[in-house]
């Protein structure tokens, strides 16, 4: 006690209580006190009723009073009086320990309540997962990190026909089409080994109708709580009307429909990429073809025979071109070609000759064989101009001269040999 009230025991003796301690007592130690003295009655005074019934405090800390169990005795003299013994047991730790054990019980018990909803809440979001799954209207599946399928929707499964046995290891590439797969693999591989998102469009096969269709697969990664990929979940969307229409206006913006060349978009982008490469170190050439008497074959044998025509000249460029040449079709009889590998003229005048002998050859229409001829314009880069416009315009008018030229030497020749040289093309039966 004297350690914990700050009063010598010698001090202490012969004083009354009030005066040893600094500090209230607990008045209910008083009456006690008196209880035991006046009549005898002991007391016991618990630290969870009383808890610091006496000012004693701990060691180190002057401000923390002690946890306190006191109990209170009555004592008789020999001469007939009356005397109280006081035992102070420190419970302060064990108090402590009551407490710590309460809070983790307590603790202990939120976690386990939590823990339960939280399982209660998963059951019910896996529940609402594969209900939303099933009845998705998009194809949904989960892989592991490798790939292999886990979890397919009904829809996913119809859309390839094949129902997933998880007790065999498939992959959900093995569906994409022989011509993709090799390329989807890859992609895949890389994306996974990087822990990425997977997007890709590319076509399937319905193992049931053999049907291939186009599909648009979106795989996002599941993460553990480490933060590494163990698996995929996808969406996949079928595709296959919107791309088809797709890749046919892509057809149609980029080639010509009639004859398969490339029309002016895909040439004029092919030109302006060819004089920016170039940058004036390089020559090339541009060279616009024009037939000749072709309206007289429209005129003649109809629309359907120029077609055929205008097919069958072009089936005759694409032959003589090599691979980084270019031949479109800028509409009506006109034809553009771009020479990549350009030494000097005398190359032009070979490949002018070429063209023109090609076109020159009767062509089949049907009914009876056709005969054409043609006039050749040409422009050098970067002699005749620096950019595509001032290229297209010298190799128009050169070409435009030509014809020109053509005409006024049809109309002082003889009429009989017009059919040779230009006006009505000539028939061959």
């Amino acid at each position: 006690m004297v350690e914990h009230s700050g009063i010598a025991s010698a001090d202490a003796l012969g004083r009354n209580l009030v005066d040893v301690f600094t500090g209230r007592i607990d008045r209910r130690v008083m009456m006690a006190i008196r209880e035991a003295i006046d009549f005898g009655l002991a007391a016991l005074m618990s630290h969870a009723l009383h808890p610091s019934p006496f000012p004693l405090h701990g060691y180190r800390n002057a401000g923390d009073r002690l946890k306190q169990s006191v109990t209170i005795s009555p004592i008789a003299g020999q001469d007939g009086g009356r005397w109280c013994l006081i035992q102070i047991s420190d419970v302060t730790a064990l108090v402590k320990r009551e407490q710590l054990l309460r809070s983790q019980t307590r603790q202990l018990s939120e976690k386990l309540k939590t823990l339960t909803q939280a399982q209660e809440q998963l059951r019910r979001n896996e529940l609402r997962f594969r209900e939303l799954a099933r009845q998705a209207p998009v194809g949904i599946f989960e892989t592991d990190l490798f790939g292999r399928i886990v979890f397919a929707n009904e829809r996913w499964q119809h859309m390839v026909g094949h129902m997933w046995d998880h007790n065999r290891v498939d992959a959900w590439y093995d569906v994409v089409a022989v011509e993709d797969r090799e390329s989807v693999i890859a992609q895949w591989k890389d994306t996974s080994a990087a822990g990425g998102r997977f997007q890709s469009e590319f076509r399937c096969s319905n193992r049931n109708s053999m049907r291939k269709f186009w599909v648009s697969v979106d795989a996002m990664p599941v993460r553990n709580e480490d933060g590494q990929t163990i698996g995929y979940i996808a969406t996949a969307i079928d595709i296959h009307e919107a791309k088809e229409t797709s890749l046919r206006n892509a057809q149609q913006a980029t080639f010509d429909s009639l004859t398969g060349l490339y029309n002016r978009t895909p040439f004029n982008e092919r030109l302006e990429r060819a004089v920016e490469t170039s940058g004036g170190r390089h020559s090339f050439a541009l060279m616009f073809i024009d037939l000749d008497r072709f309206k007289e074959v429209n005129d003649t044998h109809g629309h359907e025979a120029g077609d055929l025509v205008l097919a069958a000249i072009a089936r005759r460029l694409r032959r003589l071109l090599r691979v980084d040449d270019t031949v479109a079709r800028f509409g009506g009889d006109e034809f553009v070609l771009l020479l990549a590998d350009f030494r000097d003229e005398r190359d032009l005048s070979r490949v002018t000759a070429k063209i023109e002998r090609a076109v020159s050859q009767p062509i089949n229409i049907g009914t009876c064989h056709v005969e054409l001829g043609c006039s050749v314009g040409y422009a050098i880069y970067p002699r005749d101009g620096a950019d595509p416009s001032s290229l297209m315009r010298r190799a128009d008018a050169r070409m435009y001269a030509i014809k020109q030229g053509r005409r006024q030497g049809d109309d002082d020749a003889p009429h009989e040999h017009r059919s040779a040289a230009g006006g009505t093309p000539a028939i061959v039966r």
